[in-house]
């Protein structure tokens, strides 16, 4: 219990992009991999590609994320991305984030879908935009226990 709290106690520098996907968007990886997908909680689902029982890929979608409020959104994002050293390059992570973004969009309903990455992930940024999805917002806060100060907000999408 004292290690889920104990990252809360200390001040968080937060510098994230948001991007958001509005609706299906094809793409097409050079390999068709099957993506598993496993409930962890209410608020949390695991996407994930195993090969030879290696996991090659895993990212987490959560129903909500609190940092969206900052920039008045609400609904679905994606976060928590992870793509093996071995199998990176090969257009995997833009797979996996663009067939969550089409499941939600077309099977629940839900009019956008989030992603977060940090400001310095260039990497994963390339693979976000590969996907589809659109720069919406910038958030530089700082986050102590559950309260965001020092909040500067860049909105893209005019």
């Amino acid at each position: 219990m004292v290690k889920y709290f104990k990252k809360y106690i200390r001040i968080v520098l937060i510098d994230v992009l948001v991007y958001r996907i509005s609706y299906p968007t094809p793409f097409q990886s050079e390999k068709e991999y099957k993506i598993e997908k496993q409930k962890i909680s209410t608020n949390k689902t695991k996407y994930y590609i195993e090969e030879n029982n290696k996991m090659i890929h895993c990212s987490y979608l959560f129903r909500y994320l609190h940092l969206l409020k900052l920039i008045r959104k609400k609904g679905p994002a994606i976060g928590d991305c992870f793509t093996n050293k071995e199998y990176r390059g090969k257009s995997i992570y833009p797979f996996v984030i663009n067939r969550i973004a089409n499941e939600i969009i077309t099977e629940y309903g839900y009019s956008e879908i989030f992603i977060l990455v940090n400001s310095n992930n260039f990497n994963s940024i390339r693979g976000i935009e590969k996907a589809g999805y659109i720069l919406d917002s910038k958030i530089v806060t700082k986050r102590f226990l559950f309260f965001y100060f020092k909040t500067k907000i860049i909105n893209y999408n005019l």
